[in-house]
């Protein structure tokens, strides 16, 4: 009987912990979709992104239960620490060649990177970095052409 009446115990505390967490999702959701609009000018978009980390950095997510696994996500930060996106993105672009401009975009569940040339007369998508290197780096093979 106690074993059940603490077996009840940690599906509670679980539960707990899961609306915690999706309540967290949903206002971190609500905040984005007040700080980005459409229409945002390509100025813009470094200062808001900054913005945003800093907020996001500053506020913790609820903590998960200890069930004893240890995580296997090697991108995720520690505790206190925040992924520096905007460095991660200079970086990136500078990798692409000063001549493209990089964006990242968000939409529901998925993301994509975009490069497109500073006078629009080449524009890629890819799911993720390493697919849009190899279509910068053919875009680029075509025109040296």
């Amino acid at each position: 009987m106690a074993r059940k009446q603490k077996s009840s115990a940690q599906a509670a505390d679980a539960n707990g912990d899961e609306q915690a967490l999706a309540d967290y999702q949903k206002e971190l959701a609500h905040y984005l979709q007040e700080r980005i609009k459409p229409g945002l000018n390509a100025g813009a978009i470094p200062p808001l992104a900054r913005s945003i980390a800093r907020d996001i950095a500053a506020q913790e997510p609820p903590e998960a239960p200890d069930d004893g696994e240890a995580t296997t996500d090697r991108e995720a930060p520690t505790k206190g620490e925040a992924p520096d996106f905007v460095a991660d993105m200079h970086d990136f672009q500078a990798e692409l060649g000063a001549d493209w401009i990089l964006r990242f975009s968000v939409h529901g569940r998925d993301r994509w990177l975009t490069a497109e040339k500073q006078d629009a007369s080449q524009h890629v998508e890819a799911p993720d970095p390493d697919r849009l290197v190899k279509m910068v780096d053919a875009v680029n093979q075509n025109v040296a052409r």
